[in-house]
């Protein structure tokens, strides 16, 4: 059985992007082209790839299994590549990481001293909540994750791990700053709160101490924005619940107060830095992953996995 690339680029597009026509924008070329490759294409394999739903296309069984070959074809182009500019001396690339909004100001502080070394080397930085996080690195669309909160997974490559316990984040004039320490749960459940969605590991970690405590929260305000709950918790209307590495400023500058949660879930969340199992990292990743694994304040003393 032999099948055409080319139709499996465009296959590969209209699942990415969710549908023919965004994958037809995306290349500029007519929605029927990408139809006709597609049909062409199960017509070769004799077999369907996409199932029509209300949402869109979703692929089937076999499609998943052409998905996760071309994914592997592109990171195996990718690795030749850098390795031809490699031996030409030549230290050029880009790398792709995801991370969760809280854990940017660690990031960058590792990232400037790399782009620094490396000026010809780009990075590109993608906030998600955890869920996407761990898609992107399984569907290599990004080279390294930072995220907090993951389930095991076979597929995933932990790096580097850091227990990171949760707090109640407010104002130093908030109520809950004057109550005696640490809080319970349903402490803070009589507050008013600022929570992330249940995509992020923040929100996964709650609902499991919830489920603990049979202590119900219920948020004021449910935000994928994590400079959203700051804000909330920096004008004393509204708590959040985070690491302290996420409010590492606010907290240095006294703007904010981390108060401990007596909750064992709570107290044993974990920050990761992942990679898909398996997959070749180009030199500049390699390089970079190094660096984040060393530098980042969040990770330090932590063990290293590399």
């Amino acid at each position: 059985m032999e099948f055409n690339d080319q139709r499996v680029r465009y296959f590969f597009e209209a699942a990415r992007l969710g549908g023919v026509r965004a994958a037809a924008d995306r290349m500029d070329i007519a929605a029927s082209a990408v139809s006709r490759q597609i049909r062409q294409l199960e017509e070769e394999l004799g077999t369907v790839l996409f199932e029509r739903h209300r949402r869109g296309f979703q692929p089937t069984e076999a499609g998943h299994l052409l998905l996760d070959y071309h994914r592997k074809q592109l990171s195996e182009q990718e690795a030749v590549l850098t390795a031809l500019r490699e031996l030409k001396g030549i230290h050029r690339g880009h790398v792709a990481v995801v991370t969760g909004g809280g854990v940017i100001n660690d990031l960058i502080d590792a990232i400037h001293p790399f782009s620094q070394r490396y000026p010809q080397i780009t990075v590109g930085i993608d906030i998600q909540g955890t869920n996407d996080i761990v898609r992107a690195v399984l569907e290599d669309r990004a080279h390294v994750g930072v995220v907090f909160y993951t389930l095991p997974n076979p597929l995933l490559r932990v790096h580097r791990s850091s227990v990171q316990p949760l707090y109640a984040v407010a104002a130093p004039d908030h109520p809950l700053a004057r109550a005696p320490r640490p809080i319970s749960l349903a402490e803070l459940a009589r507050h008013k709160l600022a929570l992330p969605d249940v995509s992020f590991g923040v929100r996964q970690i709650l609902r499991d101490a919830e489920k603990a405590e049979q202590c119900q929260l219920e948020p004021a305000i449910v935000t994928n924005s994590f400079r959203v709950m700051v804000e909330y918790a920096l004008t004393g209307q509204a708590v959040t619940v985070q690491p302290r590495f996420s409010v590492r400023r606010e907290l240095e500058s006294g703007q904010l107060l981390a108060i401990p949660i007596e909750q064992r879930n709570l107290q044993q969340a974990e920050l990761h830095l992942i990679t898909h199992q398996g997959r070749r990292l180009s030199s500049a990743a390699s390089r970079l992953l190094e660096m984040l694994a060393g530098s980042m304040p969040a990770f330090r003393d932590a063990p290293l996995n590399l």
